[in-house]
């Protein structure tokens, strides 16, 4: 059972294991005064999480968690008091929890490649990393994750999101390496809409404080809407920002029609 451990100072020396190393077992979560939440892997895989970021406690705890779930070690890098407050506000609250959040997403995006997504499409569901590397011999070596410190359990899920960001995963899968210019040109596959209230409410969704995520497999007919080249307008070249940016207005007009 993971435990969880309080520093001010997150250090190359983990002084709370018995040889001073941090193995996979092991993740850290730290706190600043910023408005962001983003991944951090200086010596291992952790986050920071910003207390102006809205309901800042319920993503602390999220992540919490789900990594207790897990069996990892958490190293908090805070004060006690500010973890208590985290405690208190979340109060009954569950990485599983059937309703949304005030400040939680509706809509989510799953985006994939257009070779994928013709499988996903005869197969009629969308698939974990795992399951997929064990259905094809010939799969990818390792996930575009990995390169940023992912943990193994994450190649369980499906993993979802929003804005430009889905879309450079697609870009750093077809470069097979990580790469962040959202405005370098690339093929698209394919941009595919949920509606995140009906994901929790049908028990699917996971939170680990910084992703929304799907277990296994998420099943095609949940999907509200899928942008491809062949039913969205670009003009000029096709980056992850354009591609984006028009299949979000396309989204936004078909939620509006039906």
């Amino acid at each position: 059972m993971g435990k969880i451990y309080f520093t001010r100072k997150l250090t190359q020396y983990n002084s709370f294991s018995e040889n001073g190393e941090y193995g996979d077992n092991w993740v850290s979560i730290s706190l600043n005064r910023g408005s962001y939440i983003i991944p951090e892997t200086k010596f291992l895989y952790g986050c920071v999480i910003g207390r102006k970021v809205d309901f800042w406690e319920y993503r602390v705890m999220d992540y919490i968690n789900y990594n207790l779930m897990y069996d990892r070690n958490i190293i908090f890098v805070g004060s006690k008091r500010l973890y208590k407050k985290a405690l208190k506000k979340y109060g009954d609250h569950s990485i599983y929890d059937r309703k949304l959040r005030p400040y939680e997403n509706r809509f989510v995006i799953h985006s994939t490649t257009a070779e994928n997504y013709q499988n996903i499409k005869k197969q009629g569901c969308i698939k974990s990393w795992n399951i997929l590397k064990n259905e094809i011999p010939d799969f990818e070596v390792q996930p575009i994750g990995s390169m940023l410190g992912d943990p193994e359990d994450f190649r369980d899920y499906i993993m979802l999101g929003s804005g430009v960001q889905c879309e450079v995963v697609v870009l750093s899968k077809q470069k097979n390496q990580l790469c962040h210019d959202a405005d370098e040109e690339y093929v698209p596959g394919a941009r595919i809409y949920f509606d995140n209230k009906i994901l929790a409410e049908k028990g699917l969704l996971v939170r680990d404080g910084l992703h929304y995520k799907v277990k296994n497999e998420l099943p095609l007919d949940l999907a509200l809407f899928t942008a491809t080249v062949d039913n969205i307008k670009i003009n000029g070249k096709i980056t992850p920002n354009s591609f984006a940016q028009a299949a979000d207005i396309k989204f936004s007009e078909y939620i509006n029609i039906t």
